[in-house]
């Protein structure tokens, strides 16, 4: 990164590997350093019901911050979530309508009050605010008159993921391309109205934070700054947080506890220290420790405090004992401390028990399934089932003896 940060947040952040981009790190040490006065803002767009693993960062990035006094404002993208922030793929995002939108907000706002200060007693409460709130308000025209004329065509068409779709010759809507101007209108809206003054996004907004640093200079002639985190990725490259049976949500009723414990209870060794960095606040050199642990059994203890302390702060601690007692149930006393990966089956809509054995393989027929059933051999999450008639409504784990597990993912 080159500058050293004098403010100890920041730098401990840094440390830990949150952050990427600085417009101006100079000036971000002393407005730091300054005083907390001043507001940060991230914002999220509502377009699915539950945030993910990715957005763990972020969360965790303003926890940091207002452990130690600053500000939060986190923005809901009500509006913008009409529009679609371009991608890189070869479509534009699906469009939502505006009931969708408002479930999808209060769902995401309900995890999020659990992981975000926003209580009035306390004196650095975060501030929730919705977009839609002010940019549904504006007039087209005036818009194009007073801030259309601060925006470059020429860099837009140079932002990565407008132009390797051009490159590709793939479509590219209008409304798609507005995205930019109603983010950076955002940035200047909340630097009015709320003193906020920092934007933090993912590397992939970097432009588009760019953009609001800009606006703000432009119109206001004042400053304004922005940081981008890390995206979360693999020791392989690949986006964290994605399994063969799709997206880790942060949502228990779309990723459960013990689903959410297990996938990092299972990451790769290498990722380890990196994760507990980010997502715990064990001391660096401890964590530095466990990478001498890479490659043998004994970094199952460093999986173990990484599962732990995530799924506390996201589920909270109460669910911990329940998911070792399940563990446990499963796979027997101390399994904890033993890797494992169980094949998951995927069914549309609610199976009955005898056939979910055998369409799974723990049975080679339909009569034998019954007879493991009614013989009390089989087991649903660590309790024994014998009623062949009983079905299966929701993601669980199936079991036949002491070795034979596989996970059944109801998708009604």
């Amino acid at each position: 990164m080159g500058f050293e940060f004098t403010n100890q947040t920041i730098r401990a952040l840094c440390e830990r590997g949150f952050l990427y981009q600085f417009t101006s790190p100079e000036s971000i040490d002393k407005l730091f350093n300054s005083d907390k006065s001043f507001s940060f803002y991230v914002g999220f767009d509502a377009t699915a019901k539950s945030l993910h693993v990715g957005h763990l960062l972020w969360i965790i990035a303003v926890n940091r911050l207002q452990r130690t006094g600053y500000r939060a404002i986190i923005l809901t993208g009500g509006g913008t979530s009409k529009i679609g922030d371009p991608t890189w793929k070869d479509k534009q995002r699906v469009m939502l309508g505006s009931n969708e939108i408002s479930a999808n907000i209060d769902s995401v706002m309900r995890k999020l009050r659990t992981l975000i200060d926003f209580a009035d007693s306390s004196a650095n409460c975060a501030k929730l605010v919705n977009n839609d709130d002010w940019l549904s308000k504006i007039e087209y025209l005036p818009f194009l008159r007073d801030y259309g004329r601060f925006f470059s065509v020429n860099r837009m068409l140079s932002m990565d993921s407008i132009s390797e779709r051009l490159k590709r010759r793939q479509h590219l809507s209008f409304l798609e391309f507005n995205y930019m101007l109603l983010q950076a209108y955002d940035f200047l809206h909340l630097f009015n109205t709320e003193n906020c003054v920092v934007q933090i996004g993912g590397a992939d907004q970097w432009a588009n934070i760019i953009f609001g640093v800009e606006l703000i200079k432009k119109v206001y002639d004042k400053e304004a700054y922005g940081m981008t985190l890390n995206l979360l990725t693999t020791s392989t490259g690949a986006k964290m947080g994605k399994t063969e049976s799709g997206t880790v949500w942060l949502d228990e009723e779309m990723t459960s506890p013990f689903d959410f414990w297990q996938y990092f209870r299972n990451v790769d060794d290498r990722d380890v220290c990196k994760l507990l960095k980010l997502f715990t606040d064990i001391e660096l050199s401890e964590i530095d420790s466990y990478g001498a642990m890479i490659g043998t059994p004994s970094i199952n203890e460093a999986k173990i405090k990484l599962a732990d302390n995530i799924t506390s702060f996201v589920h909270g601690k109460d669910c911990i004992a329940s998911i070792k007692a399940t563990v446990n149930n499963l796979f027997g006393n101390g399994s904890e401390n033993q890797p494992y990966d169980i094949e998951e089956f995927r069914f549309q809509s609610s199976v009955q028990l005898d056939r979910a054995v055998f369409e799974t393989g723990l049975a080679p027929s339909m009569s034998m399934s019954r007879k493991l059933i009614e013989g009390r051999g089989v087991k649903v999450d660590g309790s024994i089932v014998d009623s062949i008639k009983y079905r299966i409504t929701a993601s669980c784990v199936l079991s036949v003896g002491k070795k034979n597990f596989v996970k059944i993912a109801v998708e009604e």
